[in-house]
């Protein structure tokens, strides 16, 4: 296995390893968050939490992606009615992050695997600094995110 790992380089085994499992997020893929939930204003996002599926149930979480505004971001709904927003690319390669429930942290899928807390902070290497993070804050059944 660790061989075939080396083979392949940046590729991810991970869906490999948990065929058959039945999540949301896998440490290979965050969906991205249902289009019909979300609201991009200049300084701040809404996502409408009743349209958002893969917010719905603790240990879900969703991408957030608009090439044109420069926003690369994961969120995460890690306990009821407590969600963490973060930058979704590692500060290592810049690759996509993944939220991995059992595990409660974010990882790269770039080879080497880097882990960061739901704080953004860097639980291992080889990134060299945390995460930004965003504020948050649940409104009327609304999860606004400040974009500063």
């Amino acid at each position: 296995m660790r061989q075939s790992a080396r083979l392949i380089g940046s590729s991810c085994l991970c869906h490999t390893l948990t065929a058959g499992a039945k999540t949301n997020s896998t440490c290979c893929s965050t969906p991205e968050v249902e289009p019909a939930s979300l609201l991009i204003e200049d300084k701040r996002l809404s996502i409408d939490l009743s349209l958002a599926a893969s917010l719905q149930p603790v240990g879900g979480a969703a991408n957030i992606i608009d090439k044109e505004k420069s926003l690369d971001i994961i969120v995460v709904h890690y306990r009821k009615g407590k969600y963490a927003a973060l930058s979704g690319l590692c500060t290592h390669a810049f690759r996509p992050l993944n939220y991995v429930h059992t595990r409660g942290l974010l990882q790269c899928n770039n080879y080497g695997h880097s882990l960061f807390d739901l704080k953004g902070q860097v639980v291992k290497g080889p990134a060299p600094t945390a995460l930004k993070s965003y504020e948050t804050a649940l409104k009327k059944g609304k999860l606004e995110i400040i974009l500063q």
